[in-house]
């Protein structure tokens, strides 16, 4: 009995150190956030929420194509009582009104990423913003 004991504690011991991914974090100004998720920008008294991947229209992994498509998202902002709904996207494209960046707060957010990728690994959507002050 002892013998499983000594075998399984050095596993035990591992698994106990391993992290669960986090929905959410903040780090170096980039902001991740899973779906109905919501992060503090830090030192401020505002948030975002990720509400959902609107349109994806970007071309699949390891495919060559034309036009490179565009992923739009909805965000929710809030600022003490003032929330704003917000969509912004992959890159500008005037036809949809939308935009990489916006500026809510006294801060520019602007879009490095949506996950999951069209015909990339399964996995969580997600959306990574940078942020910085306004001058």
């Amino acid at each position: 009995m002892k013998f499983k004991a000594l075998l399984f504690a050095p596993i035990l011991l591992l698994m106990s150190n391993c992290k669960t991914q986090s929905q959410t974090s903040t780090s170096d100004n980039i902001i991740k956030l899973g779906v109905n998720k919501k992060v503090t920008i830090p030192n401020s008294k505002m948030s975002l929420e990720f509400k959902e991947i609107i349109e994806d229209s970007r071309c699949p992994a390891n495919v060559t194509c034309v036009w490179e498509g565009i992923a739009i998202v909805n965000l929710i902002a809030f600022s003490g009582k003032d929330t704003k709904d917000i969509k912004v996207a992959t890159r500008d494209f005037l036809p949809k009104e939308v935009t990489k960046s916006f500026n809510y707060s006294g801060y520019r957010f602007t879009v490095q990423e949506v996950k999951p990728y069209p015909g990339g690994k399964e996995e969580a959507a997600t959306v990574t913003l940078k942020y910085e002050k306004e001058n």
